[in-house]
Formats: structure tokens, sequence, C-alpha cells
């Protein structure tokens, strides 16, 4: 639910590093402010747009000319036409590609205390 991930997730960037440039420099807004904090905590029903200026319209298009994810999650829905983009939820623990095991994660840090 960070930002930058959201926004790789989207498309609007094609890595990860990209996204967060993009919301360092101030093209991405989310509910019509601006946000300049990549790690920003989304919520659902938050709606995350990109700023409403040439140099940003012009850079976010270009990336989705050469898109490098297939498909959108679940848990957003995408105007291409518009730029903008809902939350619509909270996303599913199995559509995250990571085999991990949450309990050896708590033991870890239980012996660290």
């Amino acid at each position: 639910m960070r930002l930058d991930n959201l926004v790789f997730r989207l498309g609007l960037a094609p890595t990860i590093a990209a996204a967060r440039q993009l919301v360092n420099h101030g093209h991405i807004m989310v509910n019509q402010l601006p946000v300049s904090i990549p790690s920003y905590q989304c919520h659902p029903g938050d709606k995350v747009s990109v700023k409403d200026n040439t140099t940003s319209k012009r850079l976010v298009n270009n990336y989705l000319e050469s898109p490098t994810l297939s498909n959108i999650p679940q848990h957003l829905e995408f105007d291409k036409k518009g730029l903008t983009a809902k939350i619509l939820g909270i996303i599913d623990r199995e559509w995250v590609a990571l085999k991990l095991n949450e309990l050896f994660v708590i033991e870890y840090y239980s012996r660290k205390i």
C-alpha cells in the first residue's frame, strides 16, 4: 500500500526506483493533493492521479507506451485515459508473489528482544 509500489503496479513507471523518483519529484497526487513521500501509506478509497501539467503527463505516457507488467492487481482500478486510479481495497495475501512463512519471521524477531 506504499505509494511508490502502487505507482509501479499501475504501470506508471517501469521500475520501483523510477516510481520513487516520480513521487519524489511531485508528479503524483493523492486525493488531489501533491505527495512527495514514496513511503506514503495509501488507504482504500484513495484516488491516485498524475499531476495536471504537460511534463508529468508526457513522462507517464512515455512509460505507459512500453508496459512492464501485464496485469493490474485486483485491488486497483485504473483509468488509462485520465491517468487516474482508485484503490478499491487492501491487496489479498495470495496475490503477493512471495513465499514467506510469517511464523519464522515472528520467531526470529522474538529472539532479538
